[in-house]
């Protein structure tokens, strides 16, 4: 394993390509894919669950989601104005994720020798992954 240096936006990105190439043939290419999907979801756990909303939250948004599906802007705005600080303490909790996601960290990841990538994956796919792909 490597430890390479990173944002978690980034490791975050790097996770959201692995996830998207896992069914890709390939013994070696796959075990490497998944070993970092595993490291990469362990190092994200905490943010993710910082992202949770809270179940109140959860229920006041599908009121609003209806309201919104309704087309009615009155309740959605009374609504709205009845949670405020419901609202924004969910705008706090995803300003703190904001901040996670932007702090540089490190991360052990296998590299991906380039060639164990199988011929099929394209530039789209790997764009997101040139990090942890080696020479």
């Amino acid at each position: 394993m490597t430890q390479i240096t990173g944002t978690n936006q980034e490791f975050l990105e790097i996770l959201r390509g692995l996830e998207a190439i896992k069914g890709v043939q390939g013994k070696a290419f796959s075990l490497l894919v998944a070993r970092n999907i595993v490291s990469l979801s362990d190092h994200l756990k905490p943010i993710e669950k910082e992202a949770v909303p809270t179940e109140e939250f959860n229920r006041v948004s599908a009121i609003a989601h209806q309201h919104a599906e309704n087309e009615d802007a009155e309740a959605l705005e009374s609504l709205e104005e009845e949670h405020k600080d419901l609202i924004e303490e969910r705008k706090e909790q995803l300003k703190k994720v904001e901040e996670l996601l932007a702090k540089s960290t490190k991360v052990k990841v296998n590299l991906i020798r380039e060639e164990l990538v199988p011929e099929e994956v394209t530039a789209e796919q790997l764009l997101p992954l040139l990090k942890i792909l080696k020479d």
